[in-house]
């Protein structure tokens, strides 16, 4: 048998070929946030936390807490000694624990029913001390004493130690206990409900990630969750008139520092500049900067947030919408209901929308549409509802809004003659994109409402949508989910988008976005990938949502949303 090896090849001189250059167009994350939590007014919880928790529990303190914790020295505490020691002894009890059943059980349902007894009793028999079914009650608590598994008042030490126990070791008799607390005590109702918990989560979620001192920092975090050369639009948020208080660095000190991570990141940070109408009215050189911003200094576009207490065709915007329109320029508006708004007092003239109306119930008699929310939370998203931008981009709309503004500025911007006569120039191919597609709500609301046929509007007119018709306005504002004004926007205009950004996080989503995605859809080309970064976290991780995203498109859907769309929705006469 011949043990020799074979001689090797020797290697071939013809030129090897070169690995293909990926063509294609950049990945772009249309919405993502860099600000820090000294951007963010103080009392960003007011009129949100309950019982004026919102001046104790602020943001700086949100800041400071998470800076220390996780900044700090004490941040290391569990890599040492003690800890470690007290970790392995809780795991050897537990584990103990866990061989007894038969005695933990029992243990536990005795210490819940102490714990009622010690915390209830009194008040129950001050209450209901003369129900039949209380002599039951107390009759058990005496046959508890008796066999020494309950402690008498004489002994509020022990009694107090058996509620602390309970509460440290049982999370399902720590959770029944609050369940009773609840159902004896009206005043307990004020302690945070489902909704108020999500809107907490939201809140909290500036601290996990706001504690950084930079937003470079924040930006490299967003970076390493996406692919390599990822191309991110950041949005500043100017909140200096929302009326929480004062940030510990204002607005524009926040927009220097993006114009700073712009320069530090040429490449994938495509900055927009944040209109706010008050700024521009404070002072109107504002203006000129938002556009030198975008001509000199590559911003991308500008954003704004009408739930700061604005509505989104402010006289004061109407100029600069004008510019941006003649020049292609992207517009990026927040509408979904989230948690920062207005924390003002209501004022008198937003209790009837400016434009639209409704029947006074009297024949051919109408009034100003009635906008009753009292609530901070809630008339907020008036600013934010989509059909306000039927006042922008329908040419009628804008004509009614300009005589009511009477500016003759404005009358002569955009060629204003008569009430009867159209404008020489108007606002329907002005590029906007809704932020949040409306939020994941008004997407399951449009799947779940079928007796309205404006909300079957995806399968009933696909080519023409909702007719805005003036006489309609009070039903579309009461009845029509978000999701059917924004799609029918998008049939009617070929300037208008959406982004996904936070909705992506509701896995419920997708079968519907899928159908708006398909070939035979005719807003395929104007949907846009974002994340809404670092918000969302309260929700997802920024990989995780990408992930999913990924795991539930198409590569031809991902493609779309991620690189094709953006990059037209970017695209302007000012950037080629």
């Amino acid at each position: 048998m011949n043990d020799k090896q074979p001689k090797p090849m020797p290697k071939s001189t013809e030129p090897q070929p070169v690995e293909p250059q990926d063509e294609r167009l950049p990945f772009i994350n249309c919405h993502t946030h860099t600000f820090t939590g000294d951007h963010v007014p103080p009392y960003v919880g007011k009129k949100l936390l309950p019982i004026g928790l919102g001046y104790i529990f602020t943001i700086p303190l949100i800041v400071d807490f998470f800076r220390w914790w996780f900044l700090g020295k004490q941040s290391k505490w569990k890599y040492k000694k003690p800890y470690k020691t007290l970790i392995k002894t809780r795991f050897k009890i537990r584990l103990f624990l866990q061989k007894i059943p038969f005695i933990v059980f029992p243990l536990v349902v005795i210490l819940t029913i102490d714990t009622l007894y010690i915390l209830f009793y009194r008040y129950s028999r001050q209450s209901y001390g003369t129900d039949d079914w209380f002599n039951h009650i107390s009759s058990f608590k005496q046959t508890l004493q008796n066999c020494y598994l309950l402690p008498s008042e004489n002994y509020p030490l022990v009694r107090a130690t058996i509620v602390f126990i309970l509460f440290v070791a049982s999370k399902s008799g720590r959770n029944f206990v609050l369940f009773i607390a609840k159902s004896l005590f009206k005043f307990l109702k004020v302690l945070p409900g489902p909704q108020t918990k999500a809107y907490l989560n939201r809140y909290l979620s500036i601290g996990r990630f706001a504690f950084y001192e930079n937003q470079s920092d924040i930006f490299e975090r967003l970076k390493q969750q996406y692919p390599d050369k990822a191309k991110f639009v950041v949005l500043p948020m100017d909140m200096d008139y929302m009326e929480a208080g004062k940030p510990r660095k204002d607005y524009l000190s926040q927009l220097e520092e993006v114009i700073q991570l712009k320069e530090k990141n040429p490449e994938n940070c495509l900055p927009f500049v944040f209109a706010e109408p008050r700024r521009i009215k404070d002072s109107p050189e504002y203006a000129s900067k938002i556009r030198a911003l975008i001509t000199d200094q590559g911003f991308k576009g500008i954003k704004t947030y009408p739930a700061l207490g604005y509505y989104p065709f402010d006289e004061n915007l109407l100029e600069l919408m004008l510019w941006a329109c003649e020049n292609e320029i992207p517009v990026l508006n927040h509408c979904i209901k989230g948690t920062i708004f207005f924390r003002g007092n209501k004022k008198p003239e937003w209790n009837a929308h400016e434009v639209f109306i409704q029947s006074t119930g009297e024949k051919l008699k109408t009034e100003p549409l009635a906008l009753y929310d009292l609530k901070n939370s809630d008339f907020a998203n008036q600013f934010t509802h989509p059909l306000n931008y039927v006042c922008l981009l329908k040419e009628p709309y804008l004509r009614k809004l300009l005589i009511k503004y009477n500016n003759q500025k404005l009358f002569d911007l955009f060629g204003y003659t008569t009430e009867l006569l159209p404008l020489k120039k108007n606002l329907n191919d002005l590029k906007i994109c809704f932020g949040h597609f409306g939020g994941e709500d008004q997407w399951i609301k449009y799947l779940e409402s079928d007796r309205y046929q404006s909300n079957n509007i995806f399968a009933a007119s696909l080519d023409t949508g909702i007719d805005f018709k003036e006489k309609s306005m009070e039903n579309l504002w009461k009845y029509t989910s978000w999701f059917s004004i924004i799609y029918s926007l998008m049939l009617q205009h070929p300037n208008v988008y959406a982004d996904i950004s936070y909705i992506l996080s509701d896995d419920r989503i997708f079968p519907l976005l899928k159908s708006l995605l398909q070939n035979n859809s005719l807003i395929s080309d104007r949907i846009l990938y974002g994340s809404d970064f670092y918000v969302v976290r309260s929700q997802k991780s920024d990989k995780q949502i990408w992930t999913d995203t990924f795991s539930n498109l198409s590569a031809d859907e991902i493609e779309l949303l991620t690189r094709t769309n953006p990059a037209k929705f970017l695209c302007n006469k000012i950037h080629q």
